[in-house]
């Protein structure tokens, strides 16, 4: 058979591997589907093995020998500079990065409250947003591009996932952002997180990112290049407890990062005495904090 006179994507081409194995994918196939065994048949019919020439690129990423790029998470402080953590996820099924940085996403972003005999788990950001964006950056990214990692920033305000590659053919930014059409990179690998359950349908993904934040003050944002597209995902409940002037103040502050009275006061159009009587409630509550000196001084969300 010559593969060339075949059009093929390239999740489907044969990654000239033999005896991998499949421990996750086995286990979620078995209570998602209840398959008994994964073998052979069943690989194929997922597209990840052909019987003309064996595995395929998207076989060796659901297998747990693969070398494909994996995921950088990053952990940092108040901003960029200070980094608090950070793992590598990569040479393990495509499934095990999605569950492992699943769970670092629980470390970081979620709180319990015991309350008499109840105990109470509140996330920072909604589970369905990240989980969806996590989803679609493994399922949709340019496996092609060699070395290039998957990367999520956790920082304190929001969580930032940027994916190797641009959009595919026939896809443009408004398609993909406002009329939600999809053109899967990946259309294998895309089939089998449908069937598992880790992505809705196709083409949804940034709907199901924005519903999750349909009664919230801050909203996901999504951004394309030719190289990337990234998501970032604001941590929600933060301006619950917050005045109508305090939450602008905050806004703005998410949005410059750091910032000077002036700046806020000009934005804001509030007097200089509101503005500084704001700002001092709002580091009073531990919500922002304040760096430099005299004419120099900014603030900035802690």
């Amino acid at each position: 058979m010559i593969l060339k006179d075949r059009n093929l994507t390239f999740d489907q081409l044969p990654c000239k591997k033999e005896d991998l194995t499949f421990p996750t994918l086995e286990k979620l196939l078995q209570k998602k589907i209840g398959l008994e065994t994964l073998g052979k048949d069943t690989m194929t019919t997922f597209d990840l093995y052909d019987k003309s020439y064996g595995y395929t690129n998207a076989g060796l990423l659901f297998s747990s020998e693969n070398s494909f790029p994996g995921v950088d998470i990053v952990r940092f402080g108040t901003d960029h500079n200070e980094i608090l953590a950070r793992r590598t996820l990569e040479k393990q099924s495509v499934l095990d990065i999605y569950n492992d940085a699943c769970d670092l996403f629980f470390l970081f972003y979620s709180s319990e409250r015991i309350e008499g005999m109840e105990r109470t788990v509140s996330l920072r950001i909604p589970e369905v947003a990240f989980r969806e964006a996590l989803a679609n950056a493994l399922a949709h990214r340019d496996w092609s591009i060699g070395n290039a990692r998957i990367q999520i920033a956790m920082l304190e305000d929001r969580i930032e996932i940027i994916s190797p590659g641009g959009f595919p053919e026939n896809m443009n930014e408004t398609l993909y952002f406002q009329d939600f059409y999809s053109v899967p990179r990946n259309p294998h690998i895309a089939y089998v997180f449908l069937r598992l359950g880790l992505i809705e349908r196709f083409g949804t993904g940034v709907r199901r990112i924005l519903n999750s934040y349909q009664n919230e003050i801050v909203k996901p944002s999504f951004h394309a290049t030719e190289n990337a597209i990234s998501v970032t995902l604001p941590v929600i409940n933060q301006l619950t407890d917050l005045s109508p002037d305090q939450q602008k103040i905050y806004l703005f502050l998410m949005e410059k990062k750091f910032a000077g009275r002036q700046a806020i006061e000009d934005h804001c159009g509030f007097s200089r005495s509101k503005t500084t009587n704001l700002l001092n409630q709002l580091m009073a509550a531990h919500i922002i904090g304040r760096t430099g000196n005299s004419r120099s001084v900014e603030y900035f969300l802690l």
